[in-house]
């Protein structure tokens, strides 16, 4: 499988562009951030690993929805997720 490197900074601009759109929803509302059993919390999870700008920016939306406690609870017990965050917070 080849990768074309447009195509891949497309993404990364599409993904970045809808991650800079949500970050004000996360400081308002974490119910659209609750549906399907929390899929876009474990979406978000995923991202903090991406380019260091989309990166910031969820790392920024999940600081947010982490006041609600459903959310913090299931942020807090991933081990996994913690170790990639600190990582990401001490390389920056």
């Amino acid at each position: 499988m080849s990768y074309n490197v447009h195509s891949l900074y497309s993404d990364h601009a599409n993904t970045s562009t809808a991650v800079e759109n949500l970050v004000g929803y996360s400081a308002q509302d974490s119910k659209i951030f609750k549906v399907n059993q929390l899929e876009p919390i474990k979406d978000l999870k995923l991202l903090v690993k991406d380019y260091s700008p989309i990166a910031k920016n969820v790392v920024t939306m999940l600081v947010n929805l982490s006041e609600d406690e459903e959310i913090l609870k299931v942020l807090a017990q991933d081990d996994a997720f913690l170790e990639t965050l600190m990582s990401r917070i001490t390389v920056c």
